[in-house]
């Protein structure tokens, strides 16, 4: 199966060319569209995508220049049959068939069946904050390496679960906190060494643009390079939104000044543009609104209605999202004539978590107070974040009170797992949040937790008058915060539940069902 990993021919072929440096990266946009993207090098004319179902060749077309490589995207369309299929497809040039870095030219992915309930994976966190943890981390990428061992089992064994027809991806795909470090950006980091009011005030010279461009366009050529998560990233369709660390890390919580200075403009410019090219895929099919500043995505997929927020794009120290992605968003929801039984809300901050409210007034008795306002600033639960955390609240509660469906929020952003309940006793609504972080970051040491406990709560919150209460819960199978490496994976069982599986990279096998 082209799901197993070749090593011999891996290790032959690790020192020939490859014509893809990037991907194939599958997509899935919305109803029965899906993409398949590649950054390559030195092409003189446009490769094409040759489908087992035995259609035509689809042409790729050329999106945008990335360094001195380009980024090509070929769309199509795949209709769901009565049963599941497995869907086998490889990238033609004039001449040869393409290959990826590790040596592999085939591979395939599953379309499930009309009346299918879809397996679905969610990640997070894909890196590391500093080269110290990444260089003292065992198996960086081993629980990419379950993931596929799931999917390939799923597809050999009959009478396995189907494999993994979705895989979202819920922030922190790349982690470009190194930026201000790198030797890749010596005019980056003279600007750092500056006192803190000049470096608010200087701008990016034409040496200092030109490494930020450069670094952006090779984060994702070596960040995206391993070969299990290469693999996934070509075998289950995705979806993916941005957090800090695309970015950098707190970006949108930092003071004004700092915040709309000309260097963090240019910096945010160019870690804006290969997310809409390596992550977004060049694509506006699932966009909310093509035309804002915001990237939120809407789509459906089977039985789910699937809202991937933008909580980074517009984001200050006294918003998270804008007006106008508060009227795009409450449009949608309200717009919805039969929504599906299920909604998926990704958020890459929690929504429910600890409180840091005590952190927050430490900090603000402190001298250090702006090293570390961006940690507490990002959390939904910030002073300056609490109104519009009620109003996310309340809107996704009158969405499913209207409609009767089932709600879940998936985050992730704090390097634990862990399941959250926001429940309305008045109505009798909820819904459920569940935490899934991080595949690659590994979780706090005992003292980084401690001291996490020790500055922040997790006694229930009452909101809306006492009549909502959001509250932490505990897994079944774990404690309640899961302090190991994880990624989750859900479905629908034949009791009408969704059932939340953590895969832990301890021998952890939390889960919780959802009613």
């Amino acid at each position: 199966m082209f799901w197993k990993v070749r090593s011999c021919q891996s290790l032959l072929l690790h020192n020939m060319s490859a014509n893809i440096l990037v991907g194939p990266l599958l997509g899935y946009e919305e109803g029965d569209y899906y993409t398949v993207c590649i950054l390559a090098e030195g092409l003189t004319s446009a490769p094409t995508i040759k489908l087992s179902d035995k259609s035509k060749p689809i042409s790729f077309v050329k999106q945008a220049g990335v360094g001195s490589s380009d980024f090509w995207r070929a769309e199509f369309k795949i209709a769901a049959g009565k049963d599941g299929t497995s869907v086998e497809y490889a990238i033609k040039g004039k001449a040869e068939t393409f290959s990826d870095r590790h040596g592999r030219s085939k591979w395939r992915f599953y379309v499930p069946g009309k009346g299918e309930e879809p397996r679905i994976a969610y990640v997070s966190c894909n890196g590391f904050s500093s080269a110290e943890l990444a260089r003292d981390t065992d198996e960086p990428y081993g629980l990419w390496r379950r993931l596929a061992q799931q999917q390939t089992e799923c597809s050999e064994i009959p009478q396995q679960e189907k494999p993994f027809s979705l895989l979202l991806m819920g922030g922190d795909q790349v982690y470009a906190d190194e930026i201000w470090v790198s030797r890749r950006c010596p005019e980056l980091q003279r600007w750092n060494e500056l006192p803190y009011d000049q470096q608010s005030n200087a701008k990016p010279n034409a040496a200092m643009r030109a490494e930020i461009e450069a670094f952006y366009d090779w984060l994702y050529i070596d960040r995206w390079k391993d070969e299990q998560m290469s693999l996934m990233l070509s075998s289950i369709p995705s979806v993916m939104m941005w957090d800090d660390h695309d970015i950098f890390d707190g970006w949108g919580s930092y003071p004004k000044a700092r915040q709309e200075c000309a260097v963090f403009a240019k910096v945010f410019q160019e870690a804006a543009r290969v997310f809409d090219v390596f992550q977004l895929r060049c694509s506006t099919r699932s966009r909310l609104n093509g035309t804002a500043n915001h990237r939120t995505l809407a789509l459906r997929f089977r039985g789910y209605q699937i809202l991937v927020l933008d909580n980074r794009s517009e984001r200050t120290l006294e918003q998270i999202m804008s007006d106008q992605q508060w009227h795009d968003v409450k449009g949608w929801l309200d717009g919805t004539q039969k929504p599906p039984k299920n909604l998926i809300v990704l958020t890459a901050v929690p929504v429910v978590y600890r409180s840091f409210a005590i952190a927050e007034k430490l900090f603000e008795a402190t001298p250090w107070h702006e090293q570390l306002e961006d940690d507490v600033q990002d959390h939904w639960s910030a002073k300056r974040h609490e109104a519009e955390r009620m109003r996310l609240i309340m809107v996704l509660l009158n969405h499913i009170d209207r409609h009767k469906n089932r709600c879940v929020i998936l985050s992730g952003d704090v390097h634990v797992g862990a399941l959250g309940r926001i429940w309305d006793a008045k109505r009798g609504v909820g819904l459920t949040q569940i935490i899934s972080s991080g595949i690659v970051h590994p979780a706090p040491t005992p003292f980084e937790w401690l001291g996490i406990r020790m500055t922040t709560s997790d006694d229930p919150e009452r909101l809306a008058e006492g009549d909502v209460i959001a509250e932490m819960l505990k897994p079944l199978g774990s404690d309640q915060y899961i302090r190991s490496r994880n990624f989750a994976t859900f479905f629908t069982g034949t009791d009408d539940m969704i059932w939340v599986n953590w895969v832990c990279e301890e021998n952890l096998k939390p889960s919780f069902g959802i009613a």
